[in-house]
């Protein structure tokens, strides 16, 4: 019986390889080779400004500089700040009280104090110093003498002027003055003088004033200047933007990275992103990178001569001593004027006073206008800008961008006479296995060892002789 055969199964064919994948794109190229500087790079910590303060205004990072065009030393960059251990670099964290009794006269009669034994004491302290009769000194304040008082004398007399209390008692005084003590006497003719406060205050306003408006007339003009100094500086512009490629160099791929400007601050931390090599950070670099770029352009500190006086002057300050003496120049003008003796005596000062306010009011006014352009150059809020604060980070920038320079130059010298040792080394060996002009070496390795075998043996020689004369000589002299 015949046995049939299973029906074939036919199956179906495989399907087919995948396709291979598309070839990379340059965005997923520019996309990788960003990651990996990301992981090769140290960064620079800096604090970027947005695009929107920047775009669209006349600025630092919007004017066109003349040195933007000069390509970075890109491999300098990755020998010195390449992240060889792939961590983050460490910071470098580098005023009895005196008893004085009462005085009492020739006659034995004790003198009376309207006033208290303290203040008696500090009054007759002070009149000491005017060295004069008390009517006369009386006289001179009713008469506006202001030239006849020591510098400052005044504002302590100013000090000791007595209370309302105090001077309704010394004003219903009807006795013998000559009973009183000197300073109560003083006193008493003093307070009966009318208006006696406005006359003092007058004649300290005479000796104050216009020193202290020239003061203030130099030091609104070392800020204007130093303003100025920031504004038209043309190299300091050049280095600025060559830290910006640079900070955009070691950051690109990361989120500070692109930057289109950066604050000032960020200048001054330059010097915390260490290199590889021992001693040096980014301030080194930009020092080195700016003398390829031009050698000029190193002396910027000693361009801005105004920079380091302004970084001691408090802005606000100085607003606020000018607006004081325009209040007390216009106190003094309204009380002056209810006297009529005493108005005749301040005519002609308040005249000149109210010039000199106006005229340092101008250059108020200008260093204001100064400061507000300084202030959008660097893309900066005017209403809290202060230069003070942006003159202190020049001023140190300055000083740590001229340490680098330094440095770098002693790094270079130090470099030369280390190659040049390295050469002599190499010249002497050389010559030891130079050939003879008959080209047979003068030298062999045999010859070598003989000659210094020999040398040995002589100075082992010259050892034992120089051993034995020094016993003979010893025995000899025992």
């Amino acid at each position: 019986m015949e046995t049939s055969s299973p029906p074939a199964v036919f199956l179906p064919p495989p399907p087919p390889p995948p396709p291979p994948p598309p070839p990379p794109t340059p965005s997923m190229d520019a996309f990788s080779r960003c990651v990996q500087r990301r992981a090769l790079m140290r960064k620079f910590n800096w604090d970027t400004i947005p695009c929107e303060r920047v775009l669209g205004r006349r600025n630092l990072w919007t004017i066109q500089a003349s040195l933007d065009s000069f390509e970075l030393d890109t491999e300098r960059i990755k020998e010195l700040f390449s992240n060889k251990d792939n961590g983050q670099p460490k910071m470098s964290t580098t005023v009895t009280q005196a008893k004085c009794d009462l005085p009492s006269s020739k006659h034995g009669i004790q003198k009376v104090s309207l006033l208290s034994s303290k203040k008696s004491m500090n009054i007759a302290i002070l009149l000491k110093q005017f060295k004069r009769p008390i009517h006369r000194l009386v006289r001179d304040i009713r008469e506006g003498n202001a030239t006849t008082f020591k510098s400052g004398t005044l504002k302590q007399l100013c000090k000791l002027l007595p209370d309302s209390e105090e001077a309704k008692k010394l004003l219903a005084f009807d006795g013998i003055i000559t009973h009183l003590t000197e300073a109560d006497q003083f006193m008493v003719r003093l307070v009966k003088q009318p208006g006696y406060e406005a006359r003092i205050q007058c004649l300290i306003l005479k000796e104050e004033f216009f020193p202290i408006m020239d003061d203030l007339r130099r030091l609104i003009a070392v800020m204007t200047a130093a303003a100025k100094e920031l504004l038209e500086s043309d190299d300091l512009q050049s280095i600025i933007r060559l830290v910006l490629k640079v900070g955009n160099y070691m950051n690109e791929g990361c989120n500070t990275g692109s930057a289109i400007g950066f604050k000032m601050a960020s200048l001054l931390r330059l010097v915390d992103t260490k290199a590889n090599k021992p001693g040096m950070n980014l301030m080194h670099y930009v020092a080195m990178q700016a003398k390829d770029m031009d050698p000029s352009l190193l002396n910027f500190p000693r361009r801005l001569k105004h920079i380091r006086a302004a970084a001691r002057i408090s802005t606000n300050e100085v607003h606020s001593d000018f607006q004081r003496e325009v209040i007390r120049v216009a106190s003094i003008s309204e009380d002056s004027s209810k006297y009529e003796d005493l108005n005749s005596q301040m005519e002609t000062f308040l005249k000149r006073a109210d010039l000199t306010l106006a005229g340092v009011e101008l250059s108020w006014k200008e260093f204001q206008g100064t400061k507000d352009s300084l202030a959008e150059y660097l893309c900066e809020d005017p209403t809290s800008f202060k230069l003070e604060e942006c003159c202190s980070i020049f001023k140190s920038f300055g000083e740590k961008f001229d340490q680098a320079i330094l440095e770098n130059q002693k790094r270079w010298e130090a470099d030369r006479r280390r190659e040049h040792q390295e050469r002599l080394c190499v010249g002497s060996i050389g010559s030891l296995a130079m050939p003879t002009s008959r080209g047979i070496p003068s030298h062999t390795d045999s010859d070598m060892e003989k000659a210094l075998a020999s040398l040995l043996a002589e100075n082992r020689s010259s050892r034992r002789k120089r051993s034995t004369s020094v016993t003979q000589v010893t025995a000899s002299l025992r």
